[in-house]
């Protein structure tokens, strides 16, 4: 079986590109120099990879993706140097998603259809960030977090590992805005389940194990292992202390062990 990539004669592969062995290139891509796809990828129609992007092997790229894209400063700036992008091996890139340069995302990472991911974003092993989630740039997840469609992440937000937000949740990091001084984000601990339309005001720490009940504003520090809800969301109860509806049992046990 030959191992030389498959590359249709439409795309744009910079010479300078390294491109692996049995990587399959679709029509209308773009490859820039000094970008590297690793073995075993796959990149459909219509995909730009700008210049240090480093893609590792078995990774997917969907239709009218953006790869590394780049940083203000290439507008204005003769001397530009575009920084790296890393993503790790296996990683699903879905159509119409952006990812900014200068960002590290580990193994496994798995993005919707129209993800936004802003530049200085950390992300560790086995992630997922969801159809049309953004991340406003200079985060830091953990491992096996989940984020999904809709959800939006404020700079200078800290999420340690298996963090999960449903839909339509956000962070916010400014006390005042549009006032920029003194911007930062909330700092989730591990095991944090954000229900659906949350809201996270900035500064504030949540606790590990906690859960934020769908719909609730979070404006002070939210205690380890406990349930909060409201606007403002005030604890309820400890997060053991609840019951499944369907089975008798604590009502999180599952999610917890599956995160």
């Amino acid at each position: 079986m030959s191992t030389s990539p498959s590359i249709d004669t439409n795309g744009r592969i910079s010479k300078d590109a390294k491109i692996g062995a049995n990587v399959r290139i679709s029509g209308d891509v773009f490859i820039a120099a000094g970008a590297e796809i690793g073995d075993n990828c796959l990149i459909e129609p219509g995909a730009i990879i700008y210049e240090n992007v480093k893609l590792g092997a078995n990774s997917y790229v969907g239709a009218q993706c953006i790869l590394g894209e780049r940083l203000y400063g290439y507008l204005s700036d003769p001397s530009y140097v575009n920084p790296p992008l890393i993503i790790g091996e296996t990683s699903v890139i879905r159509s119409g998603t952006i990812i900014y340069a200068d960002c590290v995302i580990g193994k496994g990472f798995q993005t919707g259809h129209r993800a936004v991911i802003r530049e200085n974003s950390k992300f560790g092993d086995l992630c997922s960030f969801g159809t049309m989630a953004q991340s406003d740039g200079h985060i830091v997840v953990g491992d096996g977090c989940r984020f999904h469609n809709n959800v939006f992440i404020a700079t200078y937000t800290t999420c340690e590992d298996n963090v999960h937000f449903y839909p339509m949740s956000c962070t916010v990091d400014s006390l005042h805005p549009p006032c920029q001084k003194g911007r930062e984000g909330p700092y989730l601990e591990s095991n944090v389940i954000v229900g659906a339309k949350v809201l996270i005001l900035p500064r504030v720490r949540v606790g590990n194990g906690s859960i934020i009940a769908g719909a609730s504003v979070v404006t002070h520090t939210v205690p380890a292992g406990m349930v909060v809800a409201g606007m403002p969301a005030k604890v309820i109860k400890a997060k053991a202390e609840v019951r499944c509806h369907v089975e008798d049992r604590p009502a999180y046990e599952v999610a917890a062990e599956n995160l």
